[in-house]
């Protein structure tokens, strides 16, 4: 059984104090601050002899937003609550008019036996 990573993506989101709002998808209007939105892609890493799936590449992007000021506190936070349980992350900035927008991209293996994440290239 494949292991879905949704779950503790939007726990771990939700536990940053700083966000005041975490959502799934982008809502219609983005007008709390700050904010993420994070969506996730998965696929095929390791079948055993019986094609059951043991091993789950996932792609975790989240979307962080704040009107002014600076982000750094709200992504070292994220990225490193991710990288405690195995993940490996990439920042960039992506500003945009009216606030400020960092895109923070998460990669790791899930072992759907174990439970547990790691890196494999």
């Amino acid at each position: 059984m494949i292991y879905n990573v949704n779950k503790d993506v939007n726990r771990i989101l939700e536990s940053v104090a700083a966000l005041k709002e975490v959502h799934s998808a982008y809502p219609d209007e983005i007008t709390v601050f700050p904010m993420a939105i994070y969506r996730t892609r998965r696929k095929t890493y390791n079948r055993d002899a019986a094609n059951i799936e043991t091993d789950t590449s996932w792609t975790i992007t989240i979307d962080v937003f704040k009107q002014e000021g600076n982000l750094t506190a709200i992504i070292d936070e994220i990225t490193d609550k991710f990288a405690d349980i195995g993940f490996e992350a990439d920042v960039q900035q992506a500003n945009q008019a009216g606030f400020n927008r960092s895109i923070i991209t998460l990669i790791g293996v899930v072992d759907n036996t174990q439970k547990r994440v790691y890196q494999a290239r």
